[in-house]
């Protein structure tokens, strides 16, 4: 029995029964291999009959994608009765329901092509699988299989923040090409921030004229930015034209990439506001910021019928120039302390029957959609516009987490998911010593594969409402496309898939091996991309009982050679092969990477363990540390092992409005010369650097004697994410070490949590 059911699965196997995974992301619905391969050759034509302009849009497309994979382009003519040797391409009549509008079926045969759509765009998708499997090989055979393949959600996006850093119109169409090339339709073209407006009103010149330029601060850190002094400053900006944008539309639109246009309301207008600064409450003239805003106070007047004037008079532009069904308005981080003191806003309230500012922000979301709906367009915007309540008609981005979307759904809205959590390509990828500067966080190539943007606690029915996801890139620290290409690829590759492929068909391992094919892609077309799911980890373990540390080596990269060093050498193909967790018993600095084909994957990972005095010593606390930020436990603070600059690595200890005062009890009455205490500073995460640094030494735990006292010397508005050792060179002698480290009392002035407490973060105490 057992012999014939081996027999069988072998037979299924071999006539193509089971599905299979084509080299092709994101990964097709069905897959099924066949014996053989088609050979393009010189006398290859490709069959198709375009009959009007979207398809002969089409057959240009085609084109330039067959002669990208095989540096030939073969000539296309009419079908005829002789199909051996070519490729036929055809609209389906009747058409095909199971695939939808942008679903295609593709039959490699060993002697013929047929690809089938019911739609231009399914063609098009189509021919991107036909270029993927042409790249995968040697550029002029497709493997002999057939494909049936259409998307699973209906809204697949990518975010593009151009007023942080303005991105010139050659770096757009490259990357509406991105968009394109992994399959995705919606390109999301955030236009107008505090810091800038990139988009040229004809009625309201001076929106470019003074909106679009910043004094030039390009040298400093984003939020250590400081407002103009002087009006002939250098500037920095830009912004386009109607016909750049009209241009880069209808380049989107052939395609199948629709440019939907976002319009910040009422906050995020600082650059506006700049031009014309009587549409907001006070009147008062702030120039454009050229970094960080925040809290963000100076927004537009919901009490002036001037600003609804002139938003619908910029809507009427903006609608003129971009086609879309849906206009983006922002409606985010809007602070309202001005409408609290605004005698218009405060009447409007009155007249209005509004009972408190979150639903006179309600009231000028639903006024901007009457003016949308009216002339045939959507309102969509991020999920705050959800507070003061909304009609269900508009669509809600949810950016803070899945509950917004949720909360949404269950009110009967459409969502786009977009969470910071897996959809913000501004975080780091990887470790942060290893990567350019980014906003923050840290989500993974593998967490953003692992995405799922329909919420388990939704109904089936209201799960309707989740029409796709899109991944935001805000461009803070991306002054320029190298940059932001590095932050989405190959992040967009793993996002593709969560958005068209079927949610059961994702297999991490199998996406990891067809990520090495894409890569060459990316290699062909000369993107800058990240290799980061490449780096290597060490994962500490500390043997309390012989004061050492067991070490496990980690990567996200599919069956990884690892070569590692211990003595802080640089690693290569004659260093040691990971195979095994090992053990460090004195400090020295490990360093990993992968080697593939006899290249170096990534740049290498430099972990530091320290064996010291101290190391897995009984540690006694004074006040607890918050149980969100317990690192290791027991030992955390003397287990030898440092934290990164990211705060969530599970090496730092956290305390919230507590000073860290820290009892170790060394065994024994040892002499020692120096005392450090790692600390970190990320003022974006509201975590600040003491202010000093104490250590004592008693003898007896009872009574302890000053040893000396370490100062910060790092102001605590410094927006640069650091660490940093506050290290007391000092002899000393006793039994017990006591570290006072004391937390800035509370946030600075001008922080976004100004007067609140911060946090104060530790990582290991070191006695040496």
């Amino acid at each position: 029995m057992k012999r014939i059911t081996i027999f069988l699965v072998a037979m299924l196997i071999s006539i193509g029964i089971f599905a299979q995974t084509a080299d092709i992301i994101p990964k097709p619905v069905s897959v099924i291999k066949k014996e053989g391969t088609f050979e393009l050759t010189g006398n290859t034509k490709v069959l198709f009959n375009a009959s009007n302009e979207t398809e002969e849009n089409f057959a240009d497309l085609a084109k330039e994608l067959l002669n990208s994979a095989t540096g030939n382009t073969p000539e296309f003519v009419a079908p005829t009765a002789q199909k051996k040797g070519n490729i036929l391409i055809q609209l389906n009549n009747p058409l095909d329901t199971k695939i939808g509008n942008e679903g295609y079926t593709l039959s490699i045969q060993n002697d013929r092509v047929f690809l089938n759509a019911n739609t231009t765009a399914g063609l098009f998708y189509g021919m991107q699988s036909i270029w993927q499997l042409l790249t995968a090989n040697n550029g002029t055979t497709l493997p002999c299989m057939d494909i049936t393949d259409y998307p699973r959600f209906g809204w697949r996006g990518l975010h593009l923040d151009v007023s942080r850093h303005f991105m010139p119109v050659e770096f757009i169409y490259k990357y509406i090409d991105y968009i394109a090339l992994h399959k995705m339709n919606v390109f999301h073209w955030h236009l107008v921030d505090d810091q800038g407006w990139r988009i040229e009103i004809k009625k309201y010149p001076k929106l470019t004229e003074v909106g679009a330029w910043r004094a030039d601060r390009e040298d400093l850190d984003w939020n250590s930015r400081k407002e103009p002094v002087k009006d002939n400053e250098p500037k920095y900006g830009g912004f386009y034209s109607q016909e750049d944008v009209k241009a880069i539309v209808e380049y989107a639109r052939k395609k199948h990439v629709t440019v939907i246009p976002e319009i910040e309301m009422p906050a995020h207008v600082m650059s506006a506001l700049a031009a014309y600064p009587e549409f907001s409450c006070t009147g008062e003239y702030k120039p454009v910021p050229p970094g960080g805003v925040w809290p963000i106070t100076h927004i537009f007047c919901a009490g002036k019928e001037e600003t609804f004037n002139f938003l619908e008079d910029v809507l009427t532009e903006v609608m003129e120039l971009f086609p879309s069904t849906y206009i983006h308005i922002g409606g985010d981080e809007a602070t309202k302390t001005e409408w609290e003191k605004c005698e218009l806003c405060q009447k409007r309230m009155s007249d209005e029957g509004l009972k408190d500012e979150h639903e006179l922000q309600a009231y000028f979301i639903k006024r901007i959609e009457k003016f949308l709906n009216k002339n045939g367009r959507h309102l969509i915007g991020w999920d705050e516009i959800l507070e003061g309540g909304l009609d269900p008609t508009a669509t809600i981005m949810s950016w803070r987490g899945a509950d917004p979307g949720i909360k949404a759904a269950k009110a009967g809205h459409d969502v786009v998911m977009s969470p910071t959590s897996h959809c913000y390509f501004d975080y780091y990828q990887g470790d942060p010593s290893l990567e350019p500067k980014a906003f923050g966080g840290n989500i993974t190539l593998k967490k953003v594969y692992n995405f799922e943007p329909v919420p388990a606690e939704l109904s089936a029915e209201e799960a309707k409402h989740i029409i796709g996801a899109q991944a935001n890139i805000w461009t803070e620290y991306m002054p320029n496309g190298r940059h932001v290409e590095y932050m989405i690829m190959p992040r967009m590759s793993a996002l593709s898939e969560v958005v068209w492929s079927p949610k059961d068909a994702k297999d991490w391992g199998d996406f990891s091996k067809r990520m090495d094919s894409q890569y060459k892609r990316f290699d062909k077309l000369g993107i800058n991309y990240a290799t980061s799911a490449f780096q290597v980890s060490a994962k500490p373990e500390l043997d309390p009982e012989h004061k050492a540390i067991k070490v496990s080596l980690s990567t996200d990269a599919w069956e990884p050679d690892i070569y590692y060093t211990s003595d802080g050498s640089e690693p290569t193909a004659l260093s040691n092969k990971y195979t095994q967790p090992f053990t460090i018993s004195k400090s020295g600095t490990v360093k990993a990477v992968v080697i593939q084909d006899g290249k170096q994957k990534s740049q290498p990972l430099a972990t530091d363990f320290i064996i010291h005095k101290a190391i897995a010593c009984k540690v006694d606390q004074k006040y607890p540390n918050s149980k969100s930020y317990e690192s290791t436990g027991e030992y955390a603070l003397v287990d030898g092992i440092k934290g990164s600059k990211d705060h969530h690595d599970g090496n730092w200890k956290g305390f919230n409005g507590k000073d860290l005062v820290a009892t170790i009890d060394l065994g024994q009455s040892q002499s020692f010369s120096k005392v450090s205490t790692g600390v970190l500073q990320d003022n974006g995460a509201w975590i600040f650097y003491p202010t000093h640094v104490t250590v004592e030494v008693s003898e007896d735990g009872q009574s302890f004697k000053k040893l000396g006292t370490v100062k910060n010397k790092v102001s605590a508005k410094d927006g640069e994410r650091q660490i940093q050792d506050l290290v007391l060179n000092k002899k000393g002698k006793g039994r017990y070490v006591r570290v006072t480290a004391a937390h800035l009392t509370s946030c600075p002035k001008g922080h976004a949590g100004e007067g609140q407490p911060g946090w104060l973060f530790v990582d290991e105490i070191i006695v040496e």
